[in-house]
């Protein structure tokens, strides 16, 4: 196939951005002619073997510009002959789109409750429920995340496949000998840790985290960017601020239980990725991961709901840590990865000529 895959950023900062620079290598070594638009190009990435880049302008003169210049420049990748298009931010012409943030309409309702007061909302919602109904398929992490296109865009939910993102089980793995080095430098002793990881504190959740291991009597390690970081400081004076992380997987191990009260997550991969490290996941219904967590009970509303959430993942000790790992390792990145690909092959091949390329990823 000769395809085109359209985001306006190339690199591996970012979840969609790291799910696309996987898909294309993966593509490319399936045999795929492998076209990439965007804007910008991670610099090391640029000589990325087997892939083609061509670039689409974004205008940077304000939010808006930017959202309308992208959504206009990406339609070059309609017009350059690909089998087809797949999209993965808000942009136009595409066959197939990856809906990585679910619905935005559902994320504005949840998390900023006041959008209609701000005109870059109302575009970004516009953009983005085209997006998704102009594709003749959309590919989303979670049924929860499908839900939310179906009742606030009116995407039918046959038009929708779900394919959960996997994880880089090499990458993220236990590590005892890192989980006890971690230990002694973050001074926490050998009781049970929890640990926080987001950008975005208020909507991650924080000071319900931080509630939580204040209720348990237990310290809680934070990884991660907020703009008002030192307000954070001074709020968690007995909070472990490690900063943010390109390396998660070095930091993950040293925890016992990884709790993420988020308010709209249509699939938190970093509960996975602590999975695959054999850490217990704890968080909100409002995360898609949920569907994939090991066992039930991880799962809680307000701080009452979450700490009882935490004890039941502590109390699971070392078999629910491994049941934890067990999981993840059958969601590798390839899965999605194929999985993908076949939704490709099915969009451009007649039903009756389908050859069984791949097998069933399942």
């Amino acid at each position: 196939m000769n395809l085109a895959l359209v985001h306006r950023r190339f690199t591996e900062h970012g979840g969609t951005e790291r799910f696309l620079v996987g898909l294309a290598r993966f593509l490319h070594g399936r045999g795929h002619a492998v076209h990439v638009y965007c804007d910008e190009i991670r610099p090391d990435l640029k000589d990325e073997p087997g892939l083609t880049f061509h670039r689409i302008r974004v205008m940077r003169l304000g939010m808006t510009v930017k959202l309308l210049s992208l959504w206009w420049s990406s339609g070059r990748a309609a017009k350059g002959g690909h089998d087809l298009v797949m999209g993965f931010g808000r942009t136009r012409g595409h066959t197939l789109w990856r809906a990585g943030g679910g619905a935005h309409a559902a994320y504005l309702q949840r998390c900023r409750p006041w959008w209609r007061l701000d005109p870059t909302a109302w575009i970004e919602r516009a953009l983005d429920r085209a997006a998704a109904l102009s594709a003749a398929r959309v590919i989303s992490p979670s049924a929860m995340a499908a839900q939310d296109l179906h009742e606030h865009y009116g995407l039918p939910l046959d038009r929708v496949r779900v394919v959960p993102n996997g994880v880089d089980t090499e990458r993220f793995r236990p590590d005892p000998q890192l989980r006890a080095q971690l230990r002694a430098a973050w001074g926490v002793g050998e009781g049970p840790v929890l640990g926080f990881l987001g950008t975005g504190f208020a909507r991650k959740g924080l000071a319900q985290a931080a509630a939580v291991a204040e209720g348990l009597g237990l310290p809680l390690v934070v990884i991660g960017h907020d703009s008002q970081l030192p307000r954070w400081r001074r709020r968690l004076p007995n909070g472990h601020f490690l900063g943010p992380s390109n390396a998660p997987e070095r930091l993950l191990p040293g925890l016992d239980v990884l709790i993420l009260p988020t308010q709209y997550e249509p699939y938190g991969n970093v509960c996975v990725e602590a999975m695959a490290c054999g850490v217990v996941p704890v968080t909100t219904p409002q995360n898609g991961a949920t569907e994939v967590f090991p066992v039930e009970g991880l799962v809680g509303e307000g701080v009452a709901g979450l700490m009882a959430a935490a004890r039941r993942a502590l109390d699971g000790g070392e078999p629910l840590r491994l049941a934890c790992r067990e999981r993840a390792l059958s969601l590798p990145r390839e899965r999605a990865f194929a999985e993908i690909e076949r939704l490709m092959l099915e969009l451009l091949t007649p039903p009756d000529h389908r050859p069984n390329l791949l097998g069933d990823p399942r």
